[in-house]
């Protein structure tokens, strides 16, 4: 069972929805729950710790170091305080995922073997990819990494969320702000994490085609090189066969003709393959982060800003379309795996009947009722 369908795919669904949904208030549960709480942070932000040094990040390690100080900062009370409002979380998962980042950053550190054997370019100075910035060195642009820090920033983003209304309130006469601090640090270092690891991946990307065009022409340049000596050959074989016999001479260049032209159609077909396929494989990555972007709002707590885009229909240049559709899609999947929906259809009814009314931010804000109703 590989990483998404097996970590992911068991743990996602259990220990997010449980730690979210059914756990009790904090004021329900005694110091134990906190202390445990605290120690799941701090394993958490061990791993960022370790994986941000694997990178060379100084920067972040400072962060991940003041996340630590200050949840070892807060008391208990101003704990009980915040999450006597809203739900203790279960950063298990958390846990997890970013102990699979940590490890898999350390052995990126520990650098790739050596190949055992060379195959050398026919001619020299065989194009390599060009570097990627500074910046990304070091980073696990693998799918699976990507797909497990887009879970660490899912969950650190919806912990956040989940206690951000309480932040800025007194409660039982302590200020929830400072409660709220190492659970920021923790959401701003699992997004720099995503984003990062995004960012790279692109360019990663744009650096290989660039590097396919570069040895695309100059393999077409050896070709053009070898098939000048062919000709020029020809040629002067060419003359003693004309001076033996003319007919002869007409049957080879016909044929060198053929062939030549058989040479660059079969480049020119393969240029076409290879520029196409890179297209597909840029475009696909822009849909899957506009997509993921478009459901991370949606899951945004409702009466959170919107944006423009999101909120305009196709044909005024926005994505409302597009968010109807991730909503229907969604709601089909839940269904389709023996799951509720509550009353995401009204929702969504409601949400298309606005649409056609033209109210298409009240429409936005039902599509988005009806996405967090099909995940319930």
């Amino acid at each position: 069972m590989n990483f998404r369908r097996g970590f992911v795919g068991s743990m996602l669904v259990s220990v997010l929805m449980f730690s979210l949904l059914t756990s009790r208030p904090a004021a329900a549960q005694d110091s134990a729950s906190l202390l445990n709480l605290r120690q799941q942070y701090d394993a958490m932000m061990a791993n960022f710790d370790t994986a941000l040094k694997a990178q060379g990040d100084s920067a972040g390690v400072s962060k991940v170091q003041a996340g630590r100080d200050a949840m070892r900062a807060l008391t208990d009370q101003q704990l009980f305080a915040l999450f006597s409002r809203t739900r203790l979380p279960d950063l298990r998962l958390m846990v997890m995922t970013t102990d699979y980042i940590a490890s898999h950053a350390k052995a990126r550190k520990a650098g790739p073997a050596a190949p055992s054997a060379l195959i050398l370019p026919k001619s020299p100075g065989f194009p390599e990819p060009v570097d990627v910035v500074a910046g990304c060195d070091g980073v696990d642009v693998t799918a699976e990494t990507r797909y497990a820090l887009f879970i660490v920033k899912e969950v650190a983003n919806a912990v956040l969320a989940a206690a951000a209304w309480a932040c800025n309130e007194d409660i039982l006469g302590e200020n929830g702000s400072l409660a709220c601090i190492p659970l920021a640090i923790a959401a701003d270092v699992a997004n720099g994490f995503f984003d990062t690891a995004t960012f790279c991946a692109g360019e990663l990307t744009a650096n290989q085609v660039d590097a396919n065009f570069n040895r695309l022409d100059h393999i077409h340049n050896d070709l053009a090189d070898a098939l000048a000596a062919i000709v020029n050959n020809d040629n002067t074989n060419a003359v003693s066969i004309i001076n033996n016999d003319n007919a002869n001479r007409a049957t080879i260049v016909t044929n060198d003709n053929a062939n030549r032209d058989t040479i660059v159609n079969n480049d020119n077909t393969n240029t076409a393959t290879i520029i196409a396929n890179a297209n597909a494989n840029k475009n696909e990555l822009r849909d899957l982060i506009l997509r993921t972007q478009i459901e991370a709002d949606l899951a945004m707590v409702d009466g959170s800003v919107v944006v423009a885009l999101y909120a305009l229909p196709t044909a005024n240049g926005g994505y409302l379309d597009l968010v109807r559709t991730i909503v229907t899609e969604t709601i089909a999947h839940t269904q389709s795996a023996g799951g509720s929906t509550s009353n995401a259809l009204a929702f969504l009814a409601s949400a298309d009947a606005a649409k056609a009314a033209g109210d298409f931010k009240g429409a936005y804000a039902l599509y988005r009722k009806a996405y967090k109703a099909a995940q319930k």
